[in-house]
């Protein structure tokens, strides 16, 4: 019963792993393929896009060059005399071919096209022979043009664009392109100038725009009716055109993409406005072009998914067997060690053997060694604490020394004072005082400013005695700031340095000390000013940087030195704060010392 019961944990253990391991899988195969449909769409709409914007340009560059031809021809003054009819004269249609012909090289044309002249009187005339069919042919398309002939005499100045049969085709399955413009000399209309492009051209253009052998590219005017298309039979692409075209209106944007119905199948349909000649090239790709490469990773997802999820089981199951069964034994082992009371002072043996994976076994000698040296530990901590014990009693007896000879220093005063000796005597009350300070709360990192103060000044006296040169100190110490927290043993560094570099070629001159402290915008300023021998500027850069060989310039820096001082208060309170040194050669140094204003509430911080 028992061994069911494991069993069908074990069982449950498999499910639920499974679960967590494949249905993360599932999902990501799902999102997945969602994504790579998105992914397609949009790469696809961004290269048609930018194929769109590409023959938009070509499209711009191509009318305009034919309309700047078609202005300038219609201005030639020699046509223009061609055209002009005198009385009982009849118009050379050699002459005026000729002069086409002559215009067009003049001109360099990069553009093929045929050039026709229709006049009131009917008679057409070309840079090319034609046959009298063609005439006809042409004429009726020019009839069939959407500008009533009325207008014709009178818009000098107005170039307009058709689609018209192609009159030199007899099949009429293709369609060509006709700018046409009046030709007028004062207020006379000498005919009307018509050029026809062919549409193999803009359908060589129109394949830009298809990415494929299923894409209809085609261009339309404003109102939908198609001008250019890239199929040969495109008359039943009218409607198509116009519903695109009212669709990509209706957004308002100048590149619109979208999907369309149209006979009963589904397009990708881009729609790309050109302004400048209110023109729309339209791209429409069946919808299972789109789709195709998304199953192909439809149908991977589901073949790795698949093989994922039997790989997975494999796994799991020989990972339970293997090594989850040997260590919920092992667990079991160690509980019983957990939970054994015998194990305090007494050996303990694990009673559990495996051979199999090897990180087992070296968990398993690892648990046997952990257990074989808790004894080990414990006499460890039990060494530990004597030597604690010791350390203590090394502490209080190192506290004498400081007490020892702060005693001797003083009976040594006294000794003085019998003797009649003030000078050495004063000069040992100021040494007692320092090391009072010193050595008093050795483990103390805070102080007060007036503390500090007090602690400079016996400095100060006892230096005065040292060099036999009286300092003459200026105390610019308020009293609401001397209770401000301040490092211990900040300022005597500075002043050491003054006096002992400042103040050592000073020739005829009275030292002069100044202490200044100022509070404001939250924050102290302490200012040590000497009228000492001064620094170059070149060593006050290197006076505040850490040294990289380690050492310290002795011609700088003096006792705890200035760069520590600068690294004690960058490391408390950050970068912005520390030291700024100011020095003229000849006139004096100026320190200053920049810490937060905190008041100090007679506490020690250790």
């Amino acid at each position: 019963m028992i061994r069911m019961k494991h069993k069908m944990n074990l069982i449950t253990l498999i499910l639920l792993l499974m679960c967590i391991i494949i249905i993360p899988v599932l999902s990501q195969g799902y999102m997945l393929g969602k994504g790579a449909v998105k992914q397609v769409e949009v790469l696809y709409d961004k290269s048609v896009s930018s194929n769109m914007e590409s023959l938009s340009i070509s499209l711009d560059f191509y009318v305009n060059h034919i309309e700047d031809y078609i202005r300038t021809l219609s201005q030639d003054q020699e046509l223009q005399r061609l055209l002009s009819r005198n009385e009982n004269a009849s118009i050379s249609n050699k002459a005026v071919r000729d002069r086409l012909k002559s215009f067009n090289t003049a001109y360099r044309l990069r553009v093929p096209l045929y050039v026709q002249i229709l006049n009131d009187q009917g008679e057409v005339f070309s840079d090319s022979v034609l046959h009298d069919t063609e005439v006809e042919r042409f004429k009726q398309v020019v009839r069939g043009f959407k500008w009533p002939e009325e207008r014709i005499p009178y818009d000098n100045n107005i170039m307009y664009r058709n689609v018209g049969a192609n009159f030199h085709d007899l099949s009429s399955e293709h369609n060509a392109l006709y700018f046409t413009k009046n030709i007028v000399q004062g207020n006379q209309a000498l005919g009307l100038l018509n050029v026809e492009v062919n549409d193999s051209l803009f359908q060589r253009l129109l394949r830009k725009i298809q990415l494929n052998s299923s894409t209809l590219a085609f261009i339309s005017q404003e109102d939908g009716e198609l001008l250019i298309s890239s199929e040969e039979n495109d008359s039943h692409l009218q409607e198509l055109s116009k519903n695109a075209i009212s669709k990509a209106k209706k957004n308002g944007g100048e590149y619109e993409s979208f999907y369309i119905k149209w006979n009963g199948q589904s397009y990708f349909c881009s729609v790309q406005n050109i302004p400048f000649l209110s023109w729309y090239l339209i791209a429409l790709t069946p919808e299972e072009f789109l789709a195709s490469p998304t199953k192909q990773l439809w149908n991977h997802t589901l073949t790795v998914t698949v093989a994922s999820i039997v790989l997975i089981s494999l796994i799991l199951y020989i990972f339970t067997r293997k090594a989850m069964v040997p260590i919920l034994n092992l667990s079991k082992s160690v509980r019983k060690i957990r939970f054994n009371d015998t194990v305090q002072g007494q050996n303990i043996n694990l009673q559990f053997q495996y051979k199999g994976l090897e990180e087992i076994e070296i968990l398993f000698s690892g648990i046997q060694q952990m257990v074989s040296r808790i004894n080990e530990q414990m006499e460890r901590i039990q060494t530990d604490e004597r030597e604690k014990s010791n350390l203590e009693l090394n502490l209080l007896l190192s506290q004498i020394k400081p007490h020892f000879l702060h005693n001797s220093i003083n009976s040594i005063r006294w000794m003085a004072e019998m003797k009649g000796e003030k000078t050495i005597a004063q000069t040992l009350v100021n040494l007692s005082s320092m090391l009072n300070y010193t050595l008093g709360k050795s483990l103390t990192v805070w102080s007060t400013v007036g503390e500090e103060m007090d602690y400079v000044r016996s400095y100060i006296a006892f230096q005065e005695k040292r060099i036999f040169m009286k300092i003459e100190t200026i105390w610019n110490v308020p009293k609401e700031v001397q209770s401000a927290r301040i490092l211990k043993l900040t300022l005597q560094p500075i002043v050491e340095n003054a006096i002992l570099h400042g103040f050592a070629y000073l020739d005829g001159i009275t030292p002069q000390l100044t202490l200044s402290c100022v509070r404001e915008e939250g924050q102290l300023r302490v200012e040590v000013t000497d009228n000492g021998a001064g620094i170059e500027e070149a060593a006050i850069a290197g006076m505040l940087q850490n040294d990289t060989d380690g050492t310290e310039d002795e011609e700088r820096i003096s006792g705890i030195g200035l760069k520590n001082v600068h690294r004690r208060l960058q490391l408390e309170y950050g970068t912005r704060y520390g030291i700024e040194i100011r020095s003229e050669i000849g006139k004096g140094t100026s320190v200053t010392l920049t810490f937060p204003y905190i008041d100090h509430n007679g506490g020690d911080s250790e």
